[in-house]
């Protein structure tokens, strides 16, 4: 990876989110770390949020769905990716249809956790791209009727 993406890993001592972290860390990302989903909810509000998130699915205080939930209120789109000891089918399903960008279990194979990290890095870029024009969209919206109210107040 060229540019040094940014992943917040939220686990508390997990064997399994330190392997990946190493397996990260060699594909040049950025990492930080949450041991708790109120450690991650703080981490999460700020302006500029860490574009992934990998989260265990067992937090001292919450669970991978709770990440979720935290990850829907930051104020920049952030893609979230569940990392379990096991695979499990119905565990996948039911992640990505809560709204998971993905799900992975080790053994971390290098080539398809940078494809996995890759789409993740591609899709968020689109997405914040979208949320940025949005934004900028409502902005330009908002000037032009205050500019509409201030003309109505001046010509009365």
């Amino acid at each position: 990876m060229t540019d040094r993406i940014t992943a917040l890993l939220v686990h508390q001592n997990s064997e399994t989110l330190a392997i990946l972290r190493g397996a990260l860390e060699r594909q040049g990302m950025r990492i930080l770390q949450a041991e708790s989903r109120a450690a991650a909810k703080r981490m999460l509000s700020g302006l500029n949020p860490a574009p992934l998130v990998f989260t265990d699915t067992h937090l001292p205080d919450g669970t991978w769905a709770d990440i979720l939930a935290v990850a829907e209120n930051a104020k920049r789109p952030v893609n979230v990716i569940v990392v379990a000891r096991l695979v499990d089918t119905r565990f996948y399903v039911e992640a990505i249809e809560t709204g998971a960008f993905d799900f992975i279990a080790p053994p971390f194979n290098a080539t398809d956790l940078a494809y996995v990290v890759r789409s993740a890095v591609d899709n968020i870029a689109a997405r914040r791209a979208t949320h940025a024009l949005a934004a900028q969209t409502a902005e330009k919206a908002l000037v032009v009727e205050a500019q509409e109210v201030d003309a109505r107040l001046t010509s009365n």
